[in-house]
């Protein structure tokens, strides 16, 4: 399979991971009311940092991409803790995020070497 297709699954792959990792953040929010604090505010700490890299999942920023990942780790060390609370969707939503959006960056590089050569 060349670079160029692969690179295509792996975008569709982690736009998917990475609106559905926001969508269970809120989701799991809604679903554990906090009484002391509203629901809507606990979302934003959620969802604010992930947010911000809206813009470079859509334009393919490799840079951004790649400090997404470090963001992600974050997230990843944080739902682990939680895992016989929540389960482990959360943590494979991560992961999946995470190694898709890696692949994407190593096949992005790969597809315009291969683009270059020809």
């Amino acid at each position: 399979m060349q670079y160029q297709k692969k690179r295509q699954y792996s975008r569709v792959i982690s736009l998917s991971a990475y609106i559905a990792l926001i969508a269970y953040f809120v989701i799991s929010t809604l679903a554990h009311p906090y009484a002391e604090i509203g629901s809507i505010v606990i979302i934003g700490i959620k969802c604010f940092p992930l947010l911000g890299f809206a813009l470079a999942m859509y334009k393919q920023h490799l840079r951004q991409l790649a400090w997404m990942c470090f963001v992600l780790l974050i997230y990843f060390t944080i739902e682990i803790m939680y895992v016989p609370v929540n389960g482990v969707l959360g943590a494979f939503i991560i992961t999946l995020l995470y190694t898709s959006t890696m692949l994407h960056i190593r096949w992005h590089n790969r597809a315009n070497e291969e683009a270059k050569a020809t």
